[in-house]
């Protein structure tokens, strides 16, 4: 992939050595789809690598192409201890991907039930604990998702076009079938 470095493959195969020595910079760092070793680690499953890079400076608030969070592509991928690991470390349950779906949006869409299970325990959690800090993330979250819509207007429009075709597919599949 154009633009990956050794951070990137390191954060893939959990490689630790070289992770340790990550700058906060080289932790950030995108390649051609904006993924971050934070975001890799976080999609392979690396919790151990993910932990490393969060603490060399790794930034929860990036996101891919699709407005993809690490906490996204971790509770997609169902990797419930990078899910955990995540929430610790204060990514919102509530933010939002060009799509409009939260992590346990996708977690769902996924079949992913440990993870969907985590995800509702800590936003239960969060709501019985501190009811307005729960509505100032959801506040926070609408904003930065209408940001993402100006910033991948075009990619959502695709997104959701290609999801309309997906289903008129497989409506089509069905009534063959049938």
């Amino acid at each position: 992939m154009a633009g990956r470095n050794r951070f990137h493959t390191a954060a893939i195969v959990g490689n630790l050595v070289t992770l340790k020595e990550a700058t906060r910079w080289e932790a950030n760092s995108t390649d051609g789809n904006l993924l971050t070793p934070v975001l890799l680690a976080a999609a392979y499953g690396q919790s151990v690598s993910l932990a490393v890079l969060l603490k060399r400076g790794g930034d929860l608030t990036k996101t891919d192409r699709s407005g993809n969070s690490a906490l996204h592509l971790a509770a997609t991928g169902g990797h419930r201890e990078c899910v955990e690991c995540l929430l610790e470390a204060g990514c919102s349950v509530f933010e939002m991907n060009t799509a409009g779906r939260t992590p346990l949006d996708v977690a769902k869409l996924q079949r992913e039930f440990e993870v969907v299970e985590v995800l509702e325990r800590y936003e239960a959690d969060l709501l019985a604990r501190d009811p307005r800090k729960c509505a100032d993330q959801r506040k926070r979250a609408a904003k930065r998702y209408e940001k993402l819509k100006q910033r991948y207007g075009a990619v959502i429009s695709l997104n959701l076009g290609a999801s309309f075709r997906a289903l008129e597919e497989h409506t089509a599949l069905e009534e063959e079938s049938a």
